[in-house]
């Protein structure tokens, strides 16, 4: 099977999504897999998106949606995603859709992704707004270090907010941490240095948890002093969750270590449902060293919303190295969104080994949206193969 007939299989599905925005968001992620086997039936798939967009009420879901349909328009009509964008309510709004257009242009059409960012650069400089034109000189700061990083910290260096600066040199470093350690080490280094000056307890969080994503690439001790600068039990145990996972893909089993030791903060945490959210964070994780320890984990956890959500995130983690025991733990989610999450998750990750097994498995997906999604996913790995 060719990728265009699992495209028009995922398209058929369509109808059995009810709500405007999920429909909208199901042909967008067709028509970005679609633009490259079929650019105009892509456009076509995506000039039914907006009809689906207009149809939202909810306003801030309406422009979240929206933002996707524009950044899937990049890829088959500039032009059109350019007009789309500039017509968005607000100076930062566009910004944002203008930086995302320019990301994902970064690879294919770097010439058009420079003149989309260089507008956005120009209109977020124009921002009256403190923090709106702080937001939209992060987004373009960050956009400009898949291109140019000289250009990025000195739209960073515009930045008069603390914590939106430090986050963007947070953003910048992790960029960096692909292909040159030692750039995105300094850089998060002073990422690190406005962090100290954030006094928001809140806004501190969001900073460090960045940076703590950041150092598990580069710097294991560091990452883990920044987890213990975080005020929140919650946020610590995550944070030591994701250096754990870093330090388990490199082969290293002290992850193991700190996830036993971010259990002992997750049973101290009182409110339910953050301690429930901790619990899936370290739970997925371990997955990675013991998968019967992370069921253990996930099976303690009393809501069943959260104990499905851990069970799905488990299923994920275990697909790539087991597709019988990642399918065995998604029968045991109750919810039938949740357990088609799950089976999506997994059978994009049998792609890599076993294709005509994955389509099987897609196919008997129950949700339509995650269905679709999986279809799309397959359908991108057939195009893969093929320009190979």
């Amino acid at each position: 099977m060719d990728a265009k007939d699992l495209l028009e299989e995922a398209i058929k599905v369509v109808k059995d999504i009810a709500e405007p925005d999920w429909k909208a968001l199901a042909l967008s992620k067709i028509a970005q897999v679609m633009a490259q086997v079929d650019r105009n039936r892509a456009e076509a798939l995506l000039d039914d998106a907006l009809k689906f967009v207009r149809q939202i009420r909810d306003q801030s879901w309406q422009l979240s949606v929206l933002l996707t349909v524009i950044s899937a328009f990049a890829t088959v009509d500039s032009d059109q995603a350019y007009q789309l964008a500039m017509d968005l309510p607000s100076e930062t709004t566009q910004v944002l859709a203008l930086t995302d257009i320019a990301e994902s242009l970064a690879q294919t059409d770097k010439q058009t992704a420079l003149r989309f960012l260089r507008e956005a650069e120009r209109i977020a400089n124009k921002i009256g707004d403190d923090e709106g034109r702080a937001e939209a000189l992060g987004a373009v700061a960050e956009a400009w270090a898949l291109f140019d990083v000289d250009q990025a910290l000195k739209v960073a260096e515009r930045i008069r907010s603390v914590p939106e600066k430090a986050t963007t040199l947070a953003s910048i470093a992790r960029i960096l941490s692909d292909y040159d350690e030692t750039l995105a080490k300094s850089v998060a280094d002073e990422a690190v240095k406005l962090a100290r000056q954030v006094r928001d307890r809140e806004e501190k969080a969001m900073v460090l948890d960045e940076l703590v994503e950041v150092f598990s690439k580069l710097d294991e001790k560091q990452a883990i002093a920044l987890a213990d600068m975080l005020p929140f039990l919650e946020r610590k145990a995550v944070a030591l969750s994701v250096i754990a996972q870093s330090l388990a893909k490199k082969g290293d089993t002290k992850g193991k270590e700190l996830l036993d030791r971010a259990a002992e903060i997750v049973r101290q945490i009182r409110d339910l449902d953050k301690q429930a959210s901790a619990w899936r964070s370290i739970a997925t994780a371990m997955a990675l060293f013991d998968v019967e320890r992370a069921l253990n984990w996930a099976k303690g956890i009393r809501d069943l919303d959260w104990r499905d959500w851990t069970l799905g995130d488990i299923s994920a983690t275990v697909a790539d190295k087991s597709v019988d025991k990642a399918l065995e733990i998604a029968q045991q989610i109750h919810d039938p969104e949740e357990r088609s999450s799950a089976l999506a998750d997994i059978a994009i990750a049998l792609a890599r080994s076993d294709l005509e097994r994955a389509i099987e498995i897609a196919r008997k997906i129950p949700d339509a949206f995650y269905r679709i999604q999986a279809l799309c996913e397959l359908a991108q790995k057939v195009v893969s193969l093929v320009s190979q």
